[in-house]
């Protein structure tokens, strides 16, 4: 099972990928930059024929983190749980949605690109909305093709105004935790 991440507005938004930095170059000039070592996949296929084809290069793991949006979705019953007709399923690409002093703890790193995918969240949302507006965020498991079969959890409801909020240092999105973003 797959826990996803459902943004839900009353209109239409930008999907694909958001919050990465890449640079784009021919694969020959990124192995120059990047030399594979004797264990690599170059050492044992030939990869001559792709040298001239882009490739996206990324300085940093933080710099590959960010967001994907994808949707809006068609096959789905939502009326359950959001309000709004418009469903994006986002993905946090090379993070999570969850920082805490824990997670700072054990692997700054894993806190680092938590981080990142939240802080993209958040701006993708203060880019798409304007003042007024508000946009739902509610998260749940599959269950096969069903995804939102289960009730939200009530206790979990949260009201976030973009114009104060601050992410800070604990932030986790959780299963069945329904948001409400204002602007």
């Amino acid at each position: 099972m797959t826990l996803f991440y459902y943004i839900a507005t009353d209109k239409e938004l930008p999907t694909g990928s958001f919050g990465k930095k890449k640079t784009m170059m021919k694969l020959k000039d990124a192995l120059k930059l990047h030399p594979p070592d004797e264990n690599s996949l170059t050492s044992v296929f030939d990869l001559s024929h792709l040298y001239e084809q882009n490739t996206e290069v990324y300085e940093t793991e933080e710099d590959a983190a960010g967001l994907y949006i994808s949707g809006p979705l068609t096959y789905q019953d939502t009326s359950k749980h959001f309000r709004n007709p418009f469903v994006y399923q986002v993905d946090h690409d090379g993070g999570s949605f969850q920082i805490s002093g824990r997670i700072k703890e054990i692997s700054p790193q894993a806190f680092l690109l938590g981080k990142k995918c939240l802080t993209e969240l958040f701006a993708y949302l203060d880019h798409n909305l304007v003042s007024g507006e508000h946009a739902e965020l509610y998260a749940c498991w599959a269950h096969g093709m069903e995804r939102f079969e289960g009730p939200r959890n009530s206790k979990l409801d949260l009201v976030l105004d973009l114009n104060t909020f601050e992410l800070g240092e604990e932030f986790e999105w959780q299963d069945r935790q329904y948001i409400v973003v204002n602007k």
